[in-house]
């Protein structure tokens, strides 16, 4: 009987944990073509910029508002929402044949994420027990991050190919069918083990929310550099006379990095609760962001995706552990996670594209990034000072 549950629930977090692939494979498809073609269609820096803040001002809102409504009705049924409003978003893209024609349809599309990741980040959660949290989060890290990964490396490839067409076709597909992969019913929380005791592997109080504001901002930091990667890097690769198919190469690489360090997470744990290994990734992270922009071979801009992978890893794996440690509430807490990191997404770079707009200077994205790290890192540790006064 023993055996049979653990499969089920198992199964289950496999099933859960498919669906973080596909959903990601499809979404970075998607942005791997957005940027290319709107380049094709006169895009300018501060364009690229706005581009990814359409969608990410709609899922800053949504991931908080469906964080919270997932602690109440099915968290599940929620992430079929999701599933169904950017598929439709998907077509809608396909179809615009100007600048503007996109813009109303990207808000679309952060709506659709905003309604699947928290609910669905919280049922993997939901599906397991305290002491297997960490590997069963590892699980579904390792699968999204593959399939944004392969996302990028098979958009990158299409664009170059058959140009942008295609591209949004298959990824409206594929996540209307996802709506049927995904489980039917939620599975009640093990008894006894579910319940919010306030902490996590011993760490309690405000030791523990210190930790969980400060992986927050590390996260919401390091996210908002990778999509300055996304939206504003075509551009300069494109100055230097590299293409797409470079491109999906470059991100591929970023996302390979970020997928192996979850699964170096699942089991090394000595970054939890300790500030200093966390700090000098993102440091390492911050130094590589500004290198990369005066680098033209390509060998050499492969060389910078490992330290930015690595960062990426490391901040979202310890902002979603924290935030889904305790049971109750884990739908609002994953929520705010997204939420945070949606902002990154948004502001950052949005703020690049501007400054480099205003500059004449395509590297100055990249300088602002390493500035923002900066300033995360004193904020972190303001964070951990106030926490101990």
């Amino acid at each position: 009987m023993k055996s049979a549950t653990t499969g089920r629930i198992f199964g289950r977090v496999f099933r859960i944990s498919l669906t973080g692939f596909v959903t990601d494979f499809s979404l970075y498809l998607v942005w791997t073509a957005i940027p290319f073609k709107a380049i094709a269609l006169g895009a300018t820096p501060a364009v690229l910029g706005f581009l990814p803040a359409l969608s990410s001002s709609t899922y800053v809102v949504t991931t908080s508002v469906a964080g919270r409504l997932s602690d109440r009705v099915s968290r599940l049924q929620l992430a079929r929402v999701g599933c169904l409003l950017f598929a439709t978003g998907c077509l809608l893209i396909l179809r615009a044949g100007s600048i503007r024609a996109i813009y109303p349809v990207l808000p679309l599309i952060g709506l659709g994420m905003g309604f699947f990741w928290p609910p669905i980040q919280a049922a993997v959660a939901d599906e397991g027990r305290p002491r297997t949290l960490e590997k069963d989060i590892g699980l579904f890290n390792v699968f999204w991050s593959s399939g944004k990964a392969l996302g990028f490396l098979v958009g990158g490839s299409l664009f170059a190919w058959f140009g942008s067409g295609p591209i949004f076709v298959l990824a409206s597909a594929v996540m209307l069918l996802m709506m049927a992969v995904i489980p039917r019913t939620r599975v009640p929380a093990p008894d006894g083990e579910a319940e919010d005791r306030g902490g996590y592997d011993g760490v309690t109080g405000r030791n523990l929310r210190a930790f969980l504001r400060m992986a927050w901002v590390a996260n919401a930091i390091a996210f908002g550099v990778g999509h300055t990667m996304n939206t504003q890097y075509p551009k300069l690769m494109v100055e230097i006379g590299l293409g797409a198919q470079s491109f999906g190469i470059y991100l591929f690489i970023i996302f390979v990095m970020q997928t192996v360090t979850f699964l170096a997470l699942r089991t090394f744990r000595g970054w939890r609760f300790r500030r200093l290994p966390v700090y000098i990734v993102q440091a390492v992270m911050g130094v590589s962001v500004v290198l990369v922009s005066f680098a033209r071979f390509f060998p050499v801009i492969l060389l910078s995706a490992v330290p930015l992978g690595v960062g990426l890893g490391l901040a979202y794996h310890a902002s979603i552990t924290y935030s889904l440690a305790s049971h109750a509430g884990r739908g609002q807490r994953a929520g705010i996670h997204e939420s945070l990191l949606g902002a990154g997404n948004l502001f950052i770079p949005l703020i690049g594209g501007l400054l480099a707009t205003a500059a004449g200077d395509l590297r100055v994205p990249y300088w602002f990034c390493g500035v923002v790290i900066l300033a995360g890192l004193a904020g972190q540790e303001m964070l951990w000072k106030s926490s101990r006064s």
